[in-house]
């Protein structure tokens, strides 16, 4: 094997016993639920769980050196295409699919609308509250009441999963979920292969940037999020148009909607580039008014099979009721209503409010300006940009939003990804989330930094060290040739 494959070979098994530790990790520290026996994704006592935290930290931080490592390879050429990537994927998922989930307990949430659902109840009129029992047990307290932000076919999947395990399961139903987040990244692998492929972008940088991302294996896998269903349908779509099978994409993008609304952004910047297409201005109007009433149709014909009626449509603000650092409008009416406060300008209150309706204006800005911008610029990267602005914009933003612009923008624009800074903000996008999902404690903080110095001074220590290999004959000077000859 070249040099190259050994290298990238190490980065591969670097990534796995962080992916292994990560997972190790969860089983003390991750988001565990309540009511479930000892042994089984119990909860341990605070030793432990600080102990959790510590090797979760370390894995991470192994993670992410693997992550950034083979990105510098893939940069240079050096990763030796696709294929080893390709086997990182499964390498780095595989030791995360047992254990408790990770970062975020929302899943626990996506169960119990889909316990109520399987009851025949209204997930948009009522929180997980009215279920009762152990999964609505384990949801976050701020979403005890609060209705469904998203779509018919998220709640559908979730209804699924319990019908199948039993609302007395909860560790079955979470796994169930982590596997239907399991399938959903193997769409977005087989898709972002195909995409790049299109565009003429290389498939290794497009698996590198959008399916070995550390935001996608905590995130996505660990906490087994409904994005990784909706971004696997959202490049898949974006894929049949590519390839001019407008008619399959308009309704594989309509169930990426159905799932999450965002997804909505990567259909208009779609139409817009097939309709741009078309020449003549009655070809282009009957192919914009094919999509639209392909579009309306799928989104009925969607919502009548998952049995959740419409009501998602207005419990999509749900989730703006938290307040998130991550969020830049959140962040400025923080500081607004400290100067309203201060200087009697107004209320704190209504700072807050005007600083997110500025964001979120922004953002709807920047979805409208590059779909009008997606003939030229295409439709993956206007929809990755548009969503990059648009979530850095909202009123609420969660690191693995991020996710929503990094996918498709990894399938034509990898090599801006390969930039220090864009590898850096994953990186703390990846660590800012302890591995349940709550705050940090001092003795869960402290555990985390342990475990990640540790880490960082072992892949530091054993850094692989670059020899340089022979100059080709095309560049030494012709008097060195000679001097040597």
């Amino acid at each position: 094997m070249s040099a190259a494959g050994v290298t990238v070979r190490g980065e591969v098994l670097l990534g796995t016993l962080g992916s292994v530790l990560l997972g190790v990790g969860g089983w003390g520290a991750g988001a565990l639920p309540h009511g479930v026996p000892d042994g089984l994704w119990g909860r341990p006592g605070e030793v432990l769980r600080c102990a959790g935290v510590a090797v979760s930290y370390a894995g991470l931080v192994l993670l992410i050196a693997a992550w950034w490592r083979l990105g510098t390879r893939v940069a240079d050429g050096t990763a030796g295409g696709g294929r080893p990537l390709r086997t990182a994927v499964w390498c780095w998922v595989l030791p995360l699919l047992p254990g408790p989930l990770l970062g975020s307990s929302d899943a626990y949430s996506y169960l119990a609308q889909g316990a109520l659902a399987d009851r025949g109840r209204d997930v948009y009129a009522l929180g997980p509250a009215a279920l009762g029992g152990p999964l609505a047990a384990n949801v976050p307290g701020m979403w005890h009441d609060a209705p469904a932000p998203y779509g018919p076919l998220s709640v559908a999947v979730a209804r699924a999963v319990v019908a199948l395990t039993g609302e007395q399961h909860v560790v079955a139903a979470a796994l169930g979920l982590r596997l239907v987040a399991a399938a959903g990244l193997a769409l977005t692998v087989w898709a972002l292969r195909r995409l790049a492929a299109a565009s003429g972008s290389d498939e290794a940088g497009a698996l590198w940037a959008g399916a070995l991302s550390p935001l996608v294996l905590l995130h996505l896998v660990g906490g087994a999020h409904n994005e990784a269903l909706m971004l696997g349908l959202l490049t898949a779509g974006l894929l049949a148009f590519r390839r001019g099978r407008w008619a399959v994409g308009t309704v594989v993008l309509t169930a990426a909607v159905l799932v999450k609304a965002p997804a909505v952004v990567g259909l208009l910047c779609a139409a817009a580039v097939s309709v741009a297409g078309r020449d003549g201005a009655g070809r282009r109007a009957r192919r914009a008014a094919g999509i639209a009433a392909l579009a309306a149709a799928a989104l009925v014909a969607g919502v009548f099979l998952c049995g959740q009626g419409w009501g998602w449509l207005w419990t999509l603000r749900t989730p703006a009721a938290v307040h998130t650092l991550l969020s830049l409008s959140t962040d400025a009416g923080h500081v607004l209503g400290w100067l309203a406060r201060g200087l009697g300008w107004g209320t704190a209150a209504g700072a807050m409010t005007a600083a997110r309706l500025a964001g979120l204006l922004v953002g709807l800005g920047a979805v409208g300006y590059w779909v009008r911008r997606a003939p030229r610029a295409g439709a993956e990267r206007a929809t990755g940009t548009a969503l990059l602005v648009l979530v850095a914009a909202a009123p609420v933003a969660q690191p693995w939003y991020a996710l929503w612009a990094l996918v498709p923008l990894a399938a034509v624009s990898w090599r801006r990804l390969a930039g220090g800074g864009a590898k850096a903000a994953v990186a703390a996008l990846t660590l800012v989330v302890m591995p349940s999902g709550q705050g940090p404690t001092w003795a869960t903080g402290l555990a985390a930094a342990a475990g990640g110095a540790v880490a960082l001074a072992v892949v530091l220590r054993w850094a692989p060290r670059e020899r340089p290999g022979p100059v080709p004959a095309a560049v030494v000077p012709p008097a060195a040739a000679r001097a040597r000859r």
